[in-house]
């Protein structure tokens, strides 16, 4: 599988509460969280047009702690429905993390990247089965995802198990 699209930066400790802010809630929908998303994030560019849902940026580079925070699960939907596909993060928000994961929305990777906001806009392409993200002319290999990739390309962590105990790769529940 390959990702390619537009590049957004971030910096250290992005919480969930700025990717998608309670003040918004009850939610009505992913139309709404996708208008929301990053919403708070304090950038020149901003991540997603507030009038269409919209944006065109594919790839996230974050800093340190990218979701830390609540258990917001509504951030990673909303950077999801935006339209975003792959976060790339020196570190995240362990329960962050787990949501990406577990709903399948977001692919969390973690790579020592050394980018800051000023890469918002350039291109970006992520090679997951290499496992190599290349980005303003820079290549950077990350670790193999095991499980966590089957996991996200399954479409979460429910429908995953359900397909691997169909499969009969899976422990039966009784």
């Amino acid at each position: 599988m390959i990702i390619s699209g537009l590049a957004y930066g971030v910096g250290d400790f992005v919480d969930t509460d700025v990717m998608s802010p309670g003040r918004y809630e009850p939610y009505e929908g992913p139309d709404q969280l996708a208008r929301i998303a990053l919403v708070d994030y304090p950038a020149e560019t901003p991540f997603v047009d507030p009038d269409t849902g919209t944006s065109p940026f594919k790839v996230i580079f974050a800093g340190t702690e990218f979701g830390c925070g609540s258990s917001r699960e509504t951030a990673p939907q909303a950077l999801h429905y935006a339209g975003a596909r792959v976060v790339i993060a020196k570190s995240f928000g362990n329960i962050f993390f787990r949501n990406c994961v577990n709903m399948g929305l977001l692919l969390p990777v973690v790579i020592d990247h050394g980018f800051d906001e000023s890469i918002t806009g350039a291109p970006v392409r992520v090679d997951v089965s290499r496992r190599v993200v290349t980005c303003a002319d820079r290549q950077m290999e990350f670790a193999d995802l095991g499980a966590l990739q089957g996991i996200v390309d399954g479409g979460g962590l429910t429908p995953y198990t359900l397909d691997r105990v169909r499969a009969g790769q899976g422990r039966r529940v009784r």
